[in-house]
């Protein structure tokens, strides 16, 4: 890393380092005076035209006077990057209507590294000259462009297209390092961009790769930890690709007599065993198939609850922080005010099932006192819980094309 030099990094987050040392020119990486600093350095190369800057800026704010408010901006910027150690000068110059970088300060920008190994790469006709110059440029993406600009227009742009650019390279090299049986490295390079972006796509690559190389048990926990993400953030089952692999792990999956120790060791619960048991909602729905089943044999009584967690004034509030932590409250609470025998899922990020099996419908009401009770001791802010109970016996007789729904009026507590 030259001295001489302003590094500056985009890709995963926003930094400056000059002759190595961080140049630490505004806490707040969100605001304007950093806002223009990231947009000239986006634009390093060829510049911005002023009016251009002035919508990027101020596009969506009601500001009368934008040039004085840019000129201000400058103002505020040059004074903080000479305070934060780099050499005095203007930094942004105007020249034809183009704002620039000043050239007395060079700077070298990662996304434009980045970008520039990847037209390289294209540019090159010989498949493992491309794939190796294509690695590298893949090995540049360290993460999203400023992620926490996704929220303005010039950015999420330029974040896109940062992002296919990365993605294409990447799907580029995995091929040919597949027809090289180099799968080693397809696992090393698709596990570096599932951190960034948890797709499905990379872990399918990740799969294959450990399929390929016969380590289905490593692939089986990179499909259960890939479901499992993929059903409890965004309510997706497994897609049909998913189970085409697990199907062919499973085939491979072979225990002997010898390996009856790792079996048990398998089979016996994790953590806390105190409280209700909490599962997947597929895992979920296995249970309560089988229990369904049991109750014509043994005539046990069965009752699904429905927990939906809502705002003071009953709406069903998604995505802050506060209903967050209020569902993750109502989740240790169903845990702790339930029997060991019970079990209960997230149905999504407002909504928990419960399996309540060898009780009585009455019970059921002093079942969501209890839970109600404990919660309010729990959380923080106005919220209250909706209670739907039925019987799996009612389920059951349901007509079966019917969608599984949740009998009876809502109990609800302020």
């Amino acid at each position: 890393m030259r001295d001489d030099m302003l590094h500056v990094q985009m890709l995963g987050g926003f930094s400056m380092a000059y002759q190595g040392k961080p140049v630490l020119f505004e806490r707040n990486y969100v605001s304007k005076t950093a806002q223009l600093l990231q947009i000239i350095f986006l634009h390093i190369e060829e510049g911005i035209a002023k009016e251009t800057l002035l919508d990027a800026l101020y596009g969506r704010d009601d500001v009368e006077n934008r040039n004085g408010s840019l000129n201000n901006t400058i103002f505020r910027l040059r004074k903080q990057l000479h305070n934060a150690g780099l050499p005095e000068g203007k930094y942004l110059v105007l020249s034809g209507g183009i704002y620039r970088w000043e050239e007395k300060i060079p700077v070298v920008v990662d996304c434009h590294q980045f970008e520039g190994k990847i037209k390289e790469g294209q540019a090159q006709q010989d498949p493992e000259l491309r794939a190796g110059i294509l690695m590298e440029a893949c090995s540049l993406y360290t993460g999203e462009f400023l992620p926490l600009m996704i929220g303005e227009d010039w950015a999420t742009v330029s974040n896109i297209y940062y992002q296919e650019l990365y993605a294409a390279a990447l799907q580029n090299v995995c091929g040919w390092l597949k027809e090289q049986k180099n799968y080693g490295k397809i696992y090393e390079l698709c596990t570096a961009a599932s951190k960034i972006y948890p797709f499905e796509e990379w872990e399918i690559y990740r799969i294959d790769s450990l399929i390929a190389m016969n380590r289905y048990r490593e692939a089986m926990e990179i499909y259960k930890e890939a479901t499992t993400t993929f059903f409890d953030e965004l309510g997706l089952p497994p897609s049909k690709e998913m189970l085409d692999r697990f199907r062919i792990m499973s085939d491979h999956i072979q225990q002997s007599v010898s390996a009856i120790e790792e079996i048990k060791n398998g089979l016996q619960e994790k953590g806390s065993k105190s409280g209700a048991y909490y599962c997947s909602f597929p895992s979920f729905m296995d249970i309560y198939h089988i229990i369904s089943r049991m109750m014509e044999r043994n005539g046990i009584s069965v009752f699904i609850m429905l927990c939906t967690l809502t705002d003071g004034k009953g709406m069903i509030q998604k995505g802050n922080e506060k209903t967050k932590e209020a569902s993750e409250c109502l989740r240790q609470v169903i845990r702790n005010s339930l029997r060991k025998g019970d079990f209960y899922t997230r149905y999504n990020e407002n909504q928990f099932l419960i399996m309540l099996s060898g009780t009585k419908k009455e019970n059921c009401n002093e079942i969501s006192n209890r839970i109600d009770q404990a919660f309010k001791q729990s959380v923080t802010g106005r919220f209250k819980i909706s209670y739907y109970v039925t019987s799996v016996a009612d389920v059951e007789g349901a007509d079966e094309a019917q969608e599984l729904k949740f009998a009876g009026a809502p109990v609800e507590w302020l």
